[in-house]
């Protein structure tokens, strides 16, 4: 099946930001400040893990313009819920391009901490060999782990649009009634250059690990987690769900 991974770059490597884009961390592109989500639990603002505009191939959002964002709770990591779709203490949303505003949101009054910002300039177009059939096992509990395991770590572990999910755990948290999966976030950013020096922690891949040179710290799925991004399509705007799992 095909997939897609992002070529990350530093925001500070980059000219500031001047439309929406895809990007991990940072502040969101055109957000209100009653747009901006906040944690149903702590009632505090939650933190950009990123932001995706449609693209026809890559992430079909059904319209030119609209743009998907990912949030999370990171105010106090492990207190909120934010690993259970639904939960309130994360969120996925996709917003109309007639309410985005022009510019990059402001941060809000309570200083939600923010993950560190890398911008996506390209798109690298993979095949993981999954086939359609094995594909749709994926997705059911009893069905994924009649799959041998060969099968399964062909599914790529990394950020990435598109194929399906490289499961931490199971697929038990699989929404039904017309869901699809749509791309996960790993908890590392990966880079397919060697990044600049501003990179606290980045760490050379001896094994180029899907063809990365480095990764370093991303947003926090607890430990070696990864976060899955599911879409509804209806008569209006897409409706979104997240959650994550960790080993």
């Amino acid at each position: 099946m095909q997939y897609y991974l992002p070529v990350l770059w530093l925001a500070e490597e980059l000219p500031p930001q001047a439309g929406p884009e895809d990007k991990l961390g940072g502040r969101p592109w055109g957000l209100s400040a009653e747009t901006w989500p906040k944690c149903r639990e702590c009632g505090r603002s939650q933190s950009l893990l990123a932001q995706f505009v449609h693209h026809a191939a890559r992430l079909n959002l059904g319209r030119d313009g609209r743009i998907l964002s990912v949030f999370q709770c990171n105010h106090d990591p492990g207190m909120c819920s934010t690993w259970e779709g639904g939960s309130g203490a994360n969120a996925c949303f996709v917003t109309e391009p007639e309410d985005l505003l022009n510019a990059l949101s402001h941060l809000p009054a309570d200083a939600p901490p923010l993950d560190r910002e890398v911008r996506i300039s390209e798109w690298l177009e993979r095949e993981d060999q999954i086939s359609e059939a094995d594909a749709a096992h994926f997705f059911s509990e009893s069905a994924y782990f009649t799959l041998p395991s060969a099968v399964k770590e062909m599914a790529a572990d990394l950020t990435k649009l598109g194929s399906v999910p490289q499961w931490v755990q199971s697929p038990d948290e699989t929404p039904r009634d017309g869901w699809k999966f749509v791309g996960q976030l790993d908890d590392r950013y990966s880079f397919f250059r060697e990044p600049g020096d501003q990179v606290a922690g980045a760490i050379e891949d001896p094994h180029r690990h899907h063809g990365r040179s480095h990764c370093c710290e991303g947003p926090n799925f607890g430990s070696r987690g990864i976060a899955y991004l599911f879409l509804r399509k209806g008569a209006g705007v897409p409706e979104g769900w997240f959650f994550w799992q960790c080993g």
